[in-house]
């Protein structure tokens, strides 16, 4: 017999008890339990009552343990033939994180990592982060397209190492207060801000070019600091989106803005050593070649701009 107005999407809860035992619960008349099938656990889990799951009320629950905790790498697995699952978990620290996961080839997977759950211990946590800032700077155009405008301006070793620093002390202290949630801005203003810096820039570089010395060319490090606190907010809602255990947000804090770092001066020296390759070859080229990848520059950054404006008046 269907169920009414039935939408596809199960409600569902994850309960953490002592002792790393768990409860997977999926609210479901009792008609249509037969539909939830035995999950397939995550690698050293096992069922600690009946596999097939037993019948308390309107939800039918799924009682699994291990000699460990459910960490961020582990998933759980649903042949249901649901639409999506609406999942809140509950973790034994008090917190809990919901999320919609939804029926992939006849397959629900249940992610630990986008319920927020831990890393199994400082170190797994430190290489986790590291790995996910340094993934997140290197894949993430926008930041480096801003780093590059600002190699393309700075001149000279000094004045290089005080603007980046600058920039990596403004983006860190901007993703601080954000994680721990004493600064909280819209994604979509933020990153039309970041696309508008990058537009910044381009015009800087080209009036710089017609002898018109502006600001990022006077006090570079003023630019990258401004800028490198909008970049941080931006960097803020990447690490939001990972899903942070809350016993792991410093680590998580401090090792995803290293992993940052790391990518932001692997993209330096990569830089460096092209331009330096570049001289050495000393090949004539045209005025409009060399400003060509300026405006390449500018005409992206100023599309994205536009199209992130056209997102300001979507709901959050």
């Amino acid at each position: 017999m269907a169920v009414a107005h039935d939408i596809g999407v199960s409600k569902a809860e994850l309960i953490e008890s002592a002792n790393h035992n768990y409860q997977l619960r999926v609210y479901t008349p009792a008609m249509a339990a037969t539909r939830f099938s035995s999950p397939q656990l995550p690698d050293g889990f096992e069922f600690t009552k009946n596999p097939r799951g037993s019948q308390q009320g309107p939800w039918k629950l799924f009682d699994f343990s291990a000699e460990r905790a459910l960490v961020a790498g582990d998933e759980i697995h649903l042949a249901w033939e649901r639409d999506g699952l609406m999942l809140t978990a509950y973790w034994l620290d008090g917190s809990q994180a919901s999320q919609l996961f939804k029926n992939q080839a006849g397959v629900i997977t249940l992610s630990m990592a986008q319920l927020s759950a831990g890393s199994g211990s400082w170190q797994d946590a430190a290489v986790r982060y590291l790995s996910l800032g340094v993934e997140h700077i290197l894949l993430g155009l926008d930041h480096l397209l801003f780093v590059l405008g600002l190699l393309w301006i700075v001149r000279g070793t000094g004045a290089l190492v005080k603007t980046i620093t600058a920039f990596t002390v403004a983006h860190s202290i901007t993703l601080g207060l954000a994680t721990f949630g004493y600064l909280t801005l819209r994604p979509a203003p933020v990153e039309a801000c970041i696309a508008l810096s990058i537009v910044f820039l381009a015009v800087e570089i080209l009036r710089a070019r017609d002898g018109q010395m502006g600001l990022t060319h006077r006090s570079p490090w003023l630019v990258a600091f401004a800028f490198g606190l909008l970049h941080g907010l931006g960097f803020a809602g990447a690490l939001s989106e990972i899903g942070l255990a809350q016993s792991e947000i410093p680590l998580a804090l401090l090792f995803f803005n290293v992993g940052v770092e790391i990518g932001q001066l692997l993209f330096v020296c990569a830089v460096l050593v092209m331009v330096s390759f570049g001289r050495k070859l000393k090949l004539a080229t045209p005025r409009y070649v060399k400003v060509l990848p300026v405006y390449c520059l500018g005409g992206l950054s100023a599309y994205w701009l536009l199209t992130r404006i056209a997102l300001l008046g979507t709901p959050a």
